[in-house]
This record gives C-alpha cells, structure tokens and sequence, in this order.
C-alpha cells in the first residue's frame, strides 16, 4: 500500500502542470532556437578555456527545461573539446543564456597553432535535450562558427 501511494505521488509530482498541458494542446509546442553570441578565452593551468555564449530562445507560453547541452569545440577542423551542461531553464516567452565552456590542452595540436593577440576561428555543434511539458523529449541540432581572441601572454606549451 505504501508502496503503491509513493509510486502515485512519483507519478504526479513527474506531470507537467495543467496549464502547461492546456497551453500545449490550444497552441502546440514551438521547437525553442539555439544562437551563437560570442566566445572569450581565458587562460587556464591546463592549457586556454574557451567559453561560447549562446542563447536559447522559448516561444511557447510556458517555461522549457533543457534536460542538457551536448556540444563539441573544433580549431580549424580538428576537436579540441567537447561538454555537456546539465539542466538549464528558459522561461515562457523568454531566453536564457548558457555559457559552453572547456579548455583546448596545452598538448594538443590546436593549442600549438594558436597566436597570441590573434583571432582563432572555432565551430561547435552540438545538442540541446529539451524535456517538453507532454514529456516527449526533443533533439535541438545546432551548429556555429566563430573566432575568440587569444590572450596576450598565451605561454608556450
């Protein structure tokens, strides 16, 4: 019996609320948009960190959780890092902005080509797990391409 009424209270506390429910059955549910800002890098004991700011835009008329982030960091073609970031929000109407960030290693072969004071171009793509309010998960794809200065004093590796 106990068992039965905590796997109930599992259940509905897991359900998504009524008003998102009715929202998504009247206006259906738009696939949120995923954007490229800007890049900055930083250096880091293990080599430079690198972090993307992207920004994730709801249209629907009810808060989205992003279950996570997967993405990965190449340097003129070559991967120099890759992430996943956990559970981010984007509220109704509204957008959110993630930083996606990882460190290029001093060892790495990207690491050696970059200058210090330059631009370093960069393409990252990834996933982003949206957990809808039906509970059906959706894949957002994303791509983008940008550069990030590389700080003066980048040491030799």
């Amino acid at each position: 019996m106990v068992r039965t009424s905590l796997a109930v209270c599992l259940l509905l506390a897991s359900a998504p609320s009524c008003p998102d429910l009715y929202s998504l059955a009247t206006h259906g549910f738009t696939v949120p948009t995923v954007s490229a800002a800007n890049a900055t890098a930083a250096l880091d004991p293990a080599g430079l960190r690198v972090t993307v700011q992207f920004t994730a835009a709801n249209p629907n008329p009810f808060p989205i959780a992003l279950t996570s982030v997967d993405y990965q960091v190449a340097l003129q073609g070559q991967p120099v890092f890759a992430g996943t970031q956990s559970d981010p929000q984007v509220p109704e109407h509204g957008q959110s902005v993630l930083g996606l960030a990882g460190v290029i290693s001093a060892a790495s072969p990207g690491y050696r080509a970059l200058r210090p004071g330059q631009s370093a171009s960069y393409a990252i793509t990834g996933t982003a797990h949206v957990a809808s309010p039906a509970g059906v998960p959706v894949d957002v794809e994303f791509d983008a391409a940008g550069a990030f200065v590389v700080p003066q004093n980048l040491p030799s590796p």
